[in-house]
Order: structure tokens, then sequence, then C-alpha cells
């Protein structure tokens, strides 16, 4: 379809360009006389010459395919016999006698089929000779018996043949005109875009034309075409003008003529081409140049990485080569010389094998070959060589093959020295299986060791045991004292242990303040269990050290070979469980592992897995319990105490999961989650008019010593527009004594902010109120297992009476926390407690159930009913 398009789109064209408008057409049928007349005789005779077409056509046919040329233009049978019936409906439209411009343009139509087929107008002027000559016989039949009739028809077929010949030609000659015209802009376009200038040069060195390649080289203007200019008025060389003078006088040609002329601020180089022809008797010169520049430039970098590579070669840190085809050196820096000890002059035209330890030269031998043979691209490998002194020389060599055009040239080496490398992996494989500090066995010692035990004692149905020995608060003299002396304490505590360590036993450290102790060939548990004892002992006792002192303590789990387990890891593994227990039971004292610790070491697992994912999973809540006015029962405030819901259980006590938290560090996002979420609670509370209502929020010692609280705390009011005096801070007694002099600056910035500091479980640790001073404290709350037993208890009601008046003294508030009893509550008052909190008037809530009780007024009236 789309062919049949262009080619109807070409035929319009073609009439347009050849003229062929109603004017002309009647000027062609004018100058042939072909008038109506003729037309209407045709007419006559075409109807009664249909039958006779289908002969005619093969006649016409028989004729053409005589000629072999003919023959193999118009094809096989099959398309012959469609060419017959497509000829005998031309013969009958040539007849028809409408001759308008449908009929013209289905003439020119055939005549550009007939074109591109390649039939020569030699052939078409034949064909039409034999279509006349056969057409003139049918007449003769039908018109014979009335020879005027006869000759006036004939007259007008040789009209209307004429006009279709004239049509036809005009077709191929136009058609011809076109794609001489194609192939000269085709060649103009060529020499247009050539990268190579051009140019032609007339006889007497005038330029006759330019290509706008050689117009670009002179930064001519497009609107300069620089004819009729002398040679070299443009380009001012007398090499190139005494070469052009030559090619003309010998009508040769002469190339490789360079010329450096200047081109603005930059100096070109041309390579000239010229060429002697002759062009209708005249001689011409055509001449060709190509900017060189880049090309000479590169050849002059290629010369200085050439030269650079030659440095870099003889210069090199590492050991350089080459090889001859053959695997023989034919080139060595000096790097290479030094490694083995050798001039140039011994190592050229020998194998670099032959340099191997004797154990390797097979090797060495054989990879060389697969090389050369192209079995192997290349290799890197470790090998020994002998220096030329006979001491061995450990060395990293890499081969490749040196390729040029796919032919293999030999090889490239390249050789480095790591003998003083190989040296200190021997010192690190030592290293690898030892505790720098302690020089103990380290974690893959201990492995291989206790692997090794307990397969000799299944073999001698032994028993062994495995104490696993966690050093109790070694924190604190890392955090107090500092790592020196933390690593002080490591080192006597190894010391200790490999004095209690019997010949056999092998006493580890597999990492931080955790030891090892692997007992072969064990009696009795009650054996096992006086070692522990003993050990408990020696830890016990005072650790000197150059600035000071240190007590520590231990926890011991102990593992039995093969009661609780049957390899390495079940054995780390259950000791390690029942170590958690010894600290758990109070820590300084030891565990024998059971079935049931395994439960409760999964449980730890389970709990400290969730917990990972918990904040991801929106499962923590705070919940809240408020604090009174002991005076007036106003609520001042309420503490945030978080609570745990994970999908598809209960609630976890925070006795259960904090410590787990803060063993696993994920304390640090629990506790910036509170304080965030506790934070726009207050913001929220104040909004709706409760001034002066306080959050307390309890922060971890991780939060306190870990990171920069003061910025976490500034962060958090700024989220949430919360007013720093809405929340209260606060901390355990012992977190002050960790590192006084950090936390005082700590608790000094938070202060700063404008937050209130309140010192929690006060009582429980080793403070004293008048060491209390020095820190920035407003509040203390004192310990819930005080209040418990007043006011029947009468040691705790003076230990509560006693920090109610020091704690006045210093101008601290006191709050009383686990109030549960109305005569708790009424001793608190007659002691002039401050605040108070404990179920009595609330258990913890949620902020939207604590804002209904309220404004219900229930937790004033829990207050009242309570007065004595």
């Amino acid at each position: 379809m789309d062919t049949m398009r262009d080619l109807d789109q070409k035929v319009e064209r073609l009439a347009i360009e050849i003229g062929l408008d109603h004017r002309e057409l009647a000027e062609r049928k004018q100058f042939l006389e072909l008038t109506d007349d003729d037309a209407r005789r045709l007419r006559l005779v075409n109807e009664r010459l249909r039958g006779h077409y289908h002969r005619l056509a093969d006649a016409f046919y028989d004729h053409l395919t005589s000629f072999d040329q003919l023959r193999k233009l118009l094809g096989a049978d099959e398309q012959l016999a469609r060419l017959k019936h497509v000829q005998s409906a031309y013969f009958h439209s040539l007849m028809a006698g409408d001759y308008g411009a449908d009929y013209v343009r289905d003439r020119l139509r055939v005549g550009l089929v007939h074109q591109r087929i390649g039939i020569e107008p030699k052939w078409y002027l034949g064909a039409y000779r034999k279509y006349v000559a056969e057409m003139q016989r049918l007449l003769w039949e039908l018109l014979g018996d009335d020879p005027d009739e006869f000759l006036a028809t004939c007259n007008a077929l040789i009209k209307v043949v004429c006009f279709d010949i004239s049509l036809a030609l005009d077709t191929y000659f136009q058609a011809d005109t076109e794609e001489i015209l194609e192939h000269k802009e085709y060649a103009e376009q060529i020499v247009a875009t050539m990268p190579s200038g051009l140019m032609m040069i007339s006889e007497n060195l005038l330029i006759l034309s330019m290509n706008p390649a050689m117009r670009a080289m002179f930064l001519m203007d497009d609107d300069v075409s620089g004819v009729g200019m002398p040679l070299f008025t443009l380009v001012k060389s007398s090499l190139l003008q005494n070469a052009a003078v030559e090619a003309l006088a010998t009508e040769s040609g002469n190339s490789g003529i360079f010329v450096a002329m200047q081109r603005g601020a930059a100096v070109v180089h041309l390579n000239f081409s010229l060429t002697c022809i002759r062009y209708r008797g005249k001689k011409l010169l055509l001449a060709m140049a190509e900017d060189v520049s880049e090309k000479l430039e590169a050849r002059a970098q290629l010369a200085e990485i050439e030269d650079r590579y030659r440095m870099t070669f003889d210069y090199a840190a590492v050991g350089l080569a080459q090889t001859m085809p053959d695997g023989r050196l034919s080139r060595v820096n000096a790097k290479f010389c030094e490694i083995l000890g050798y001039r140039p002059e011994e190592l050229l035209g020998r194998r670099m094998a032959e340099f191997a330890h004797p154990e390797e030269k097979a090797s060495a031998h054989a990879m060389v070959a697969s090389v050369l043979a192209g079995k192997l691209e290349g290799y890197r490998r470790e090998r020994r060589y002998l220096h030329k002194d006979g001491h061995i020389v450990w060395a990293g060599v890499t081969v490749s093959c040196l390729m040029d055009g796919g032919l293999r040239m030999g090889l490239v080496l390249v050789l480095e020295d790591i003998s003083q490398r190989k040296l200190m992996e021997q010192e690190l494989a030592m290293l690898a299986c030892q505790d720098p500090l302690t020089q103990l066995p380290n974690r893959v010692l201990l492995q291989d060791r206790l692997a090794h035990e307990l397969r000799r004692a299944e073999q001698n149905g032994s028993a062994v045991a495995v104490m696993y020995i966690d050093l109790d608060r070694f924190k604190n003299a890392n955090d107090s004292l500092g790592h020196k002396a933390g690593d002080a304490v490591l080192v006597e505590v190894a010391r200790r242990l490999q004095a209690l360590a019997g010949a056999a036993d092998t006493v580890a450290r597999p990492g931080g303040d955790e030891f090892v102790m692997v007992m072969p060939d064990v009696a009795t548990e009650d054996g096992v269990a006086r070692r522990a004892q003993a050990i408990l002992a020696s830890l016990s006792r005072v650790i000197r050290f150059d600035d000071g002192e240190f007590y520590t303590g231990a926890s011991i789990g102990i593992a039995l070979f093969p009661a609780d387990g049957d390899n390495g890891e079940a054995m780390l593994k259950h000791a390690d469980a029942a170590m958690y227990r010894a600290k758990e039971c109070g820590r300084n004292n030891f565990q024998f592992y059971t079935e049931e610790l395994s439960a409760r070491n999964a449980q730890r697992m389970y709990l400290t897995n969730g917990l990972r994912q918990a904040l991801d999973r929106n499962e923590f809540q705070l919940h809240y319990q408020p604090k009174l006015e002991a005076r007036s029962g106003r609520v001042v405030g309420v503490e945030a105490l978080i609570r745990w819901f994970p999908a598809g259980g209960g609630m976890i006590s925070p006795a259960e999961f904090i410590p787990i938290a803060e063993e696993s560090g994920l304390i640090i996002p629990i506790g910036d989650w509170v304080l965030a979420t506790a934070c726009k609670q207050a913001a929220g509370w104040r909004r709706e008019g409760r001034d002066g209502f306080r959050v307390a929020v309890n922060l971890s010692a991780a939060q306190l010593k870990n990171r920069d609280v003061v910025q976490v705390v500034a962060q958090a009011l700024r989220d949430a527009d919360c007013p720093a005096d809405a929340l209260d801070l606060e901390i355990t007694e012992s977190m002050l004594m960790e590192n006084p002099e950090k936390v005082s600056r700590t608790l000094q910035g938070l202060c700063d902010l404008g937050v209130r500091l309140s010192i929690d479980d006060f009582g429980t640790g080793y403070s004293s109120l008048n060491y209390l001073k020095s820190f920035p404290i407003h509040e203390l709350k004192i310990d819930q297992t005080f209040i418990r037993d007043i006011p029947g208890e009468a040691g705790h009601a003076s230990i509560v009476k006693a920090i109610i008046d020091l704690a006045h003294s210093m101008e601290l508030i006191v709050v009383a926390e686990g109030v549960e009893t109305a005569e708790q509550k009424a001793f608190l008052e007659r002691e002039r407690c401050d605040e108070l909190q404990g179920y009595l008037f609330s258990k913890p809530l949620p902020a939207h159930q604590l804002g209904q009780l309220l404004d219900s007024g229930a937790i004033g009236r829990a207050w009242s009913g309570t007065v004595s």
C-alpha cells in the first residue's frame, strides 16, 4: 500500500516537473493532430477488437522474450502471465479514445515502472513498433473492405502511439535527470561533509572551489567562498607552492606535505595531498588537507607516556620484568634485581622458575607454561625464591601474558617482597589464638581445647566441668577509674585464675570481663563446687594497682559433661545460662546448670528479640501515676511508667524487660521514646489548662552516661513545644556514685534547661544526704521499701523521719512513693512529707483514663477519705 502511494506521489511530482498541465497536453495533441474524430474512430474499433487483445499480448510478449536481455527482466512464467494480462488491459485503454489527465498519469506510471525495471528506451521503442505492426494487421482484418476508413483509423492509432511514446520517454528522461541530479547532490554532500579539506585549483594556481571543511581550517565565514583567490595568498608555504607546481608540470600527485600555520593564538599543522587531473582538456589540481594537530599532539603525548613508562618500570617500588615468547627474561628493573640479589646481566636470558625454591620449581615451570600456552590468562601466587646468597625470599608474584594483536609476545612479571609480611603473619597466627592483654587463650583456642577435652572424655568415660566466670561490677572500674585500671584488674584476675588452675586445666578469656575455665577429669560435683568457691574467695580480695585499688567479685555458671551437653557450643551456652542465674541470685555466687535455666534463657532471648521490634510495632504505652501535695491533696504531677503490650500476648512487667533492655543497649532508644512521648503529653496537659502540672520521667544509667543527654532532653522539649518546668527527670541514687564529677556536670546542664531533678529510690544506695549537696537536686523520693512497713516498723519509721528532716534542711522536696494505706498517709503528713504517690490514690493509668479521673475529682475524694 505504501509502495503504491509512493508511486502515485512520484507520478504527480513528475507531471509537475515535466509541465504536463492542461495547456501542455492540448498543445501536444494539436501538434500531433490528435482530434476528437480520431478518438471516435479508435473507440469504434476498440469494442470490436476486445476479443483480440489477449492474442495481441501473446504475440507482443513472444517477440519481447525472444531477446535474452528482456527475458531476464520480464521474469518467470507466472509473472509473465500477469504482465500479459496487464498488457491486454493496456492495449484496450490505448484504443479507448479517452486521453485526458487520468490517461496521462497512467502512462507516466507505466513509464516510471518500466524505467525502474530497467527497460531501456531502445526496447521501449521496439515494443511500440511491434504493437503498431500487429494492430495494423488486425485493423486490416476489420476494415480492409473500406480502405479509406482503414487508413484514417491507422493514422489515428499512430497519433495516439506517438502521444503515448512522448509521455513514456518524458518519464524516462525526467527520471534519469532526477537520478543524475541525486547523484550530483550526493557527491556534493559527500564533499561538503568530508572531514578533510578539499579544494580545486586551476593551472595558474587560483582557487576554483573549496568545501566547508577547508574553509573551516582557514577560519573563513560561510559567505566567503575563496573562489578566485591565489593559493599562496591563502597558504603562505613555499613547500606547498613547489609541490603544486611540480604536480601540475608532471601531471602526477604529491602527498605528505606538512604545513604549519598560525590560526588565532594557536599553531595548526596541516597535511596536504595534491593530485593533478584533466577536466575538458584543462589541467586542474585537486588539493586535500587534513588537520593533524591532534595527531601530532597525541604522538607527543604517547612519547611522553612511553618515557614515563620507562621511568616507572625502572624505578618502580616492586620488581618488574618482561620475558620473550619462550619465557626467558628480556628486561628487569632495579627492584627485581634487589629482591633476588642478582645483577641484570645475570638474570637476562634465564627463566624465572630457575630461581624458585626447590620444592616449588616444578609448580613454577608448569604455571608459566600454562600462561604461555594460553591455558591461563595469568595468575598470582605467593612463592619462595632463593636469594643469590642462599636465603629464602618470600615474594608475591603476578604473571600475566603480554598480548599484541592476539599474539602472545611474552610475559609480564610483578615481584613483591613479602618476607616481612610473612614473618608478621607467623606472629599473628600465634596471637590469633591468644588474648593480647592477659596472654590467656582466646575464644578460638578455647573452643579448640574444649572440643579436644570433650572427645577425650567421651573416649575415656570421664567428666569435664566448664566454668563461665563473669566479673561483678567491672564496668564501674572502667567508668570510674578508667580503662587502664580496668586492664590492670583483668590481668590480675587472669593471674589469680591461673594460680588456681590445675596442670590440665585451661583458663581462657573469650572477651570483655568474662573468663572460662575448662577442668577435665573431674570426680564429683562437690569437688567442682569447692573449686568454684575457691575462685570466688580469691576474686573477692582487693585488687591493688598503681593508681588505687578495686574490689570485685564474680558470678560463676557451671556445666558438666556429659550431663549438660554433648559438644563445646552447648557446654559454653549452658554454663553462660547458669552464670546469668548466679547474677540474678545476687552475684558473687556460683550456680550449676539445670534444664530450667534453658527455658529461662529462651525466655530471655524471646524478650530481647521482641524488644528490638517493639518500638517499630508501637507496642509500648505510657501509664501515669499521680503525685499529690500532702497537705492539700492537690495533684501536682504524675510519674510516667512504661508498659509493654506485645502483639498476641498480655502485658509484660517492666521488672522483667527493663533489665534486658539495659543489658542489650535497647534502653537508650526506649528511653528516648519515653522522654519524647511524656513531653508531648505534658505539653498537652498544659494546653488543657493544668498549670503547674509536671510529668516525671526516669532516666536510665545508659542515657545519663553514654550520650549527650542534655541535648536529647532539649530536643525533646522543642519537638513537643513543652515548657521545661513541666518536666521532672528522676535518676537513681547509685547513678550519682559511678562518676560523680561527670554526673554533676550533666545534671547541671539539665538544670540549666529548667527541668526539675529528682533522686529516685533514695535510701537503697550508699550515698549520704551531705554528699548530695554537690549535685543540683530539687527532690528526693523515698524508696517504697521504707514506706511499706511504716508506721509499725520502728526502724524504717526512724529512717523516713530522718530523711525528711535532713532533706528539708537542704531545702529539698520529699516525695514518698508506694503509699497504699491510710496509716502510711497519716504518718507521712505528720512528718511533713511534701508529696505522696501510691495505689492509695490511683494506680498508673493511660493518659486519657487519668484525665477522666482528674476531672471527676475521684483522686481528691480518695485523699479526703483517708484523713485520720
